[in-house]
Formats: C-alpha cells, sequence, structure tokens
C-alpha cells in the first residue's frame, strides 16, 4: 500500500514510485492521503504544471483591468501575504491556511484592511480556478466589520464645525488642543503621497498658523474621542502615527452617511470648507470674520466659498415684497385705457 502513517503520528502520507515520499504536511486521514496521491498521479500523467501563489498573482494582476490607484493598493496588499504564503503552491491554500495567515498580520491593521487582502487571495485563487489550474476555490473566512464607525464621528464633526481640510484634520494632535480657553492650533497639514513617497507631516498651507477658539461642544467631542480610545499616542486620527497614503480613509464613511441619509453625495471639501462659510454668510456674518475662521490668505478665496443658499436667496426677495403690487387690483386697473 502506497499510503502509510508516518511514524510516531496520527498523520498519513504517500508514496510515489520514482518521485519518492510525499511528505508535505502530512494528513489528517487515510482517504485524504489516497485522494492526494491519485490527483498527484493524474497531475503526473497530463503534465500539469504546479503554479506558485507568487506566480499566480502576478498572471492575476497582468491580466486584470483595475485604476491605478487600485492597483497600487493591491500591491500594497501582497506584500502583506508574500512572506508568509508566497512560495506556497496554489493547491496549498486552504482554509486552514488562511487562518494560520490572518494571525500573522499586523495588529494595527483593522477588520476592513484584513478581508481587503484577503480579497486579493480569494480573487487571485477563483483566476487560477477559473482558468483550469486549481480544482476548486477554498472557503475564505472573512473577518466580521462593524457596520457603525463611531470613530469618525469627531472627524466629521471637526469638519462640519471648524471648516478644516482633510489633511488639516488628520494633522490635529492632542498637544495642538488647549483647554482653558478651549483653542485648537492648526500649523500643520498631512500632505498627500505617491508611489515612491509616504504621506508625509507638513506645515499647512500658507505657511502659516491658525488658532481657533473652540465652543464647549467641539472640546467636548474631542474629550469623548480621547475616551473611547480612538485617538493615538500623539495624533487624534491615527494610532501610530502614520496615514494612508491618499489620505482618503475618510471618503468611505462619508460616503456610507450620506446614503444612509439620502443625502447627494458630496466631497469633505464642500461638506466641510464650502457648508461652513455658506452658512456663516448666510447668518449674515462678516466676510473678514469667514476669512478668519477659514484661513485665507486673502478675500477673493473666502468669496468662492461663501456663496448663499437657496432659502436665503428666497427670504431676500419675500423681504422686498411690496405691501400692494400692481396685479394684485384687477378691478382698480381693467378700466383704463
Amino acid at each position: 500500500m502506497a499510503v502509510r502513517r508516518l511514524d510516531r503520528s496520527w498523520q498519513y502520507d504517500f508514496t510515489l514510485e520514482g518521485h519518492g515520499r510525499q511528505r508535505k504536511a502530512g494528513y489528517r486521514t487515510k482517504a485524504e492521503a489516497t485522494e492526494a496521491e491519485r490527483r498527484k498521479r493524474e497531475d503526473l500523467i497530463l503534465g500539469r504544471k504546479r503554479y506558485l501563489l507568487a506566480d499566480a498573482c502576478a498572471m492575476y494582476m497582468s491580466a486584470t483591468t483595475m485604476k491605478v490607484g487600485s492597483r497600487d493598493y493591491y500591491e500594497r496588499c501582497w506584500n502583506d501575504l508574500q512572506p508568509h504564503i508566497g512560495h506556497l503552491h496554489i493547491e496549498e491554500v486552504d482554509t486552514s491556511t488562511i487562518d494560520t495567515l490572518k494571525s500573522k498580520f499586523s495588529p494595527t491593521l483593522g477588520p476592513k484592511s484584513v478581508n481587503n487582502r484577503l480579497s486579493l487571495l480569494k480573487a487571485v485563487l477563483r483566476f487560477m480556478w477559473k482558468r483550469g489550474h486549481l480544482p476548486s476555490v477554498p472557503y475564505v473566512p472573512m473577518e466580521s466589520v462593524p457596520e457603525r464607525n463611531p470613530e469618525w464621528y469627531t472627524f466629521f464633526y471637526l469638519t462640519t464645525r471648524l471648516g478644516l481640510r482633510a489633511g488639516e484634520v488628520y494633522a490635529v494632535a492632542r498637544s495642538r488642543v488647549r483647554d482653558v480657553p478651549p483653542q485648537l492650533i492648526v500649523d500643520r497639514a498631512v500632505q498627500r503621497g505617491n508611489k515612491s513617497r509616504p504621506a508625509m507631516l507638513g506645515p499647512r498651507k500658507n505657511n502659516k498658523a491658525l488658532t481657533l477658539a473652540l465652543t464647549e461642544d467641539v472640546a467636548d467631542a474631542i474629550r469623548w474621542h480621547i475616551r473611547q480610545g480612538y485617538a493615538g499616542a500623539e495624533f487624534l486620527f491615527s494610532k501610530d502615527g502614520t496615514f494612508s497614503v491618499r489620505i482618503n480613509a475618510h471618503e468611505r464613511p462619508l460616503r456610507a452617511v450620506q446614503r444612509a441619509l439620502g443625502l447627494r453625495e458630496l466631497s469633505h471639501h464642500k461638506v466641510g470648507r464650502h457648508s461652513v462659510a455658506s452658512q456663516a454668510a448666510t447668518s449674515g456674518h462678516s466676510i473678514k470674520a469667514i476669512q478668519a475662521q477659514l484661513g485665507h490668505q486673502s478675500e477673493h478665496s473666502t468669496h468662492q466659498y461663501a456663496h448663499l443658499g437657496q432659502v436665503a436667496q428666497l427670504r431676500l426677495v419675500a423681504g422686498l415684497e411690496p405691501s400692494a403690487p400692481p396685479h394684485v387690483n384687477v378691478r382698480s386697473t381693467s378700466g383704463k385705457g
């Protein structure tokens, strides 16, 4: 019998004549070892090539059409997978291997980031299965993701109350928040990275520090964010002091909230700076005050943001309504020539 039990072990393996003993990681039952022996014989008879997972991923990336940003992201995902399973053949990747892989990921990765890496692995295996190089696609256990993202609450609260740019909100640090009097010093911003360099922390636009007075509700939102453990040691919105290359981690939660509320999807810039300036102008605040809040160097830039809303324009028209319009008293004018 070719299949035999390993010495001092409960696992089984098999031996093929002329190809030596096939130990691999061992099989739990004799039936599994027999099935593996049959597949191995078929592969040898048909001359079927065995592919490494690294080669399969390269084939998938070259055959798939995707945007440049998505391709860069999946290449970074593969860099996290390659050291652990890149050397395996695609037939050796099963559910237990994937469970072991998940335990080796960095603890800083959230459930969504882990699922993105597992989605890439699943796509590669499915790609090879469709082309006949893999008998079946193993089950890939995904991480459970909470439906809500409360850690983004303070991010959007600061956006809609203070009118800060996205890079400026990411750069808010604990040391820049003053309790007495409540103030926020905005002197830095996270600059977007690219393929050759990561996102960098630098001075804010115009290289001028901006000191903003905080109301009690904004200060309470920052304290709540820190109490919940969402803040890092230095920054409010970064656990380890690093930022995503495109500093766009806020975009998906923002779109999810807008869809849930049935709102038109707007960018962070429009939800924040445009909205704050428009509401301030509608409420009757001076352009100089709005300019100081947004940190604009020229008043012309503020005028581009401080556009009146439709309700404010309607109030303006209603305020100019005459007491007795000519078209109301039709009888008094019908007999005149």
